[in-house]
Parts: C-alpha cells; structure tokens; sequence
C-alpha cells in the first residue's frame, strides 16, 4: 500500500506524456522541397522559417480555432514579444499559413466557423478579430485575430499558395 502514491503518480506522468505526444497539430507544416532543404539566404526566409517551425506546431487545443482545411504551416511564432514604453509585452503567438483556395473562400470558411469572432475590413484586408467594442488593429497588438490577404508573392516554398492565413492566437482569451 505504501507503494501506491508512487504507482499512481508514474502512470498519471506516462499518461500526461502519452496525451500531449498524441495531440492532434493544429495543421500540417509545408513540405519543403527537397532542392530547397538546404537553402539558408535571407535572416528568415521561407525555408529558414518553416525549418525552424519544425517541432514547434501546437495542437489544436492549444490554438483553440479551426484550421483552414488543407491550408499548410509556413511558420510558427510561440514567443511574440514587442517593447512599448521601456517595458516587454507579450502578444498573441503566430501561425502563418498558406492556401491554394480564395481569400473568399477562407473567409466563408470562418465566418461558418468561428464563434464569439467578429469580423471586419481594415485596409481592405479581412480580419477576424476575438474583441467586444471597437478594434484598432494598427494600434492593439494583443487582441487575437485571423488576418486574411491575398498571396503578395510567389513561394519557391509553396508555389500554388493564393492566400496567406496569419493567425494570432491566446489560449487565454
């Protein structure tokens, strides 16, 4: 009896283990060709970019929103941090995606999709944004939101990509 505190602890560590190694990812990263594997130009390039996102896809649960079906990883940003005033401030983490489908089509996509999300135009670009009242986007960076534009250049990395999906995400709002 002594020996069942330890017993029920290991197997509740294999199964937090089991659970989070099972995760389903929030999407699939970009394959990255395999001419281009080795390819380092440019501080972040497409190739660098999703290189480093390799491993660091969160699950769905973690994002809390649907990912746009078939829509491929480009990067992933979980430390997303800006100074203001002398002082750090955290902001929502990244995910950038791209789609082969319209910006309509992704559009439809979240307005079926997403609940408690308002939608709006800034800039003539479509933004899903998690906020009651008004929302500056230029100005509040912390505010969760799905900024969704066309492709504004061609991809070595994801040639066929028509739409770009910047997703900023909190788990906590």
């Amino acid at each position: 009896m002594k020996h069942l505190p330890i017993i029920a602890g290991t197997i509740f560590i294999v199964f937090t283990f089991l659970g989070a190694a099972m995760a389903e990812p929030f999407a699939a990263l970009v394959d990255i060709p395999a001419e281009l594997e080795k390819e380092k130009s440019g501080f972040m390039s497409d190739v660098s970019a999703a290189q480093n996102s390799k491993g660091r896809i969160p699950s769905r649960e973690e994002v809390g929103i649907p990912a746009y079906p078939g829509a491929k990883i480009l990067f992933v940003q979980l430390e997303n941090r800006m100074q203001e005033n002398g002082a750090w401030i955290d902001l929502p983490k990244r995910i950038f995606m791209g789609t082969p489908d319209t910006s309509q089509q992704v559009v439809e996509f979240y307005k079926k999709n997403l609940i408690g999300w308002e939608y709006g135009e800034f800039y003539k670009i479509p933004t899903f944004y998690k906020k009651e009242g008004e929302f500056k986007p230029m100005e509040d960076m912390i505010t969760p939101r799905i900024v969704i534009a066309p492709e504004f250049r061609p991809r070595a990395i994801m040639p066929l990509s028509k739409t770009t999906i910047d997703i900023y995400y909190s788990r906590d709002q």
